[in-house]
């Protein structure tokens, strides 16, 4: 087995390889070939192996695949239910599925609004469960995912979590602001979770539909990250690992990408000066933070998607990439009538309205 730098989880303490395992997309593969590509994982010094119930048959390939070096492992699963009843089905399933008797950590999946966090840490929430099972000895630790780093940081906060897995890549860097100090003066180790994807418009494109993703045949991403595939995925990871964060987890279903991922794990030992100049975007206050509170529109703008699209064009200077997605929306920015009603929603008081017409002007 090769031995890969690890880092500490936050006040888990426990030590996690910096490139880890996720396993939405084994489910598209045969039992056989997960399984093959998983064990390779290991071999290859990967230790942190992140599942969950909604990732189809993700948990049985990785408890398959496991189940001989299970305590040489750090098994991450989560619930997507907000209920105590439902949940406690969900963590008795993910044992079996896992073939183990208790999980390193359970985490609270998708939470992406103040009003589904109350629920699931509510009375009859789901994060009791997970706390009841940690009493028993059958999970150590309790996390939480989500994709809106602002109720991840209110989650943090709260003291009950131990870990917080979100989105972060060289265009995705949200979490950046606010999310990873929080966490980090709480001792909540951080997951980075979509290193090879960005969000479009409303879905996440990424490397294995590769049209419109981060990592696809745009030239001005092959200019950003490199000319080859092993080049933008290895530049990507390299960004975040120069964050403050635990491990990364890109979504791996092949032999040659689990290779392709753990080289830049292995070859990681910060970023070069030229790296840091590339990599360095000056992203001014008043930029949108897609929290999604200005929607609906009364218009139907997809108001977030046109601004992470505008930022794209302006700040990242992806500028044929931007126009593209920009001209897939069904609704765009000149259908805006200045209502000003995101404006009252938007908790930075952002002038949306100025920020569309500078869009619709720049894009059309």
């Amino acid at each position: 087995m090769t031995v890969l730098q690890k880092r500490r989880l936050g006040r888990t303490n426990l030590q996690v390889s910096t490139v880890g395992f996720g396993g939405t997309w084994i489910s598209e593969l045969t039992t056989t070939n997960a399984v093959q590509v998983v064990k390779r994982a290991f071999e290859l010094g990967i230790t942190y192996f992140d599942t969950a119930k909604l990732d189809g048959d993700s948990e049985e390939k990785i408890g398959t695949a496991l189940q001989d070096v299970r305590e040489k492992c750090v098994i991450a699963t989560k619930t997507g239910s907000r209920t105590k009843k439902e949940s406690l089905e969900d963590f008795k399933g993910s044992l079996k599925r896992l073939r183990t008797d208790r999980l390193d950590i359970i985490q609270l999946h998708g939470i992406d609004d103040e009003k589904t966090l109350a629920k699931a840490m509510g009375e009859d929430g789901s994060l009791q469960t997970c706390k009841e099972a940690r009493k028993q000895g059958l999970v150590d630790f309790i996390g939480i995912t989500g994709h809106k780093p602002r109720v991840l940081v209110k989650a943090v906060e709260s003291g009950e979590f131990d870990s917080v897995l979100v989105p972060l890549n060289v265009v995705t860097r949200q979490a950046l602001e606010e999310l990873l100090p929080v966490a980090k003066a709480h001792d909540v180790g951080v997951i980075a979770m979509k290193p090879l994807s960005a969000k479009t418009s409303t879905l996440i494109t990424c490397l294995y539909n590769p049209s419109l993703s981060l990592l696809s045949d745009e030239p001005e991403l092959k200019t950003l990250l490199g000319e080859t595939t092993d080049a933008r995925v290895n530049s990507a990871l390299r960004y975040v690992l120069s964050q403050d964060v635990a491990t990364v987890i890109p979504g791996l279903k092949s032999l040659d990408e689990v290779k392709t991922a753990v080289k830049a794990a292995e070859q990681y030992s910060g970023l070069t000066p030229k790296e840091q100049e590339k990599f360095s975007f000056n992203l001014e206050k008043n930029y949108c933070r897609d929290c999604g509170q200005c929607q609906p529109c009364s218009q139907n703008l997809n108001i977030a998607a046109i601004l992470r699209f505008h930022m794209l064009f302006e700040v990242y200077g992806l500028k044929v990439w931007a126009k593209k997605l920009y001209e897939g929306l069904d609704v765009r920015a000149d259908k805006c009538t200045g209502c000003g009603e995101c404006i009252l929603r938007c908790p930075d008081q952002l002038l949306i309205i100025n920020m569309l017409k500078k869009a619709k002007k720049d894009f059309e």
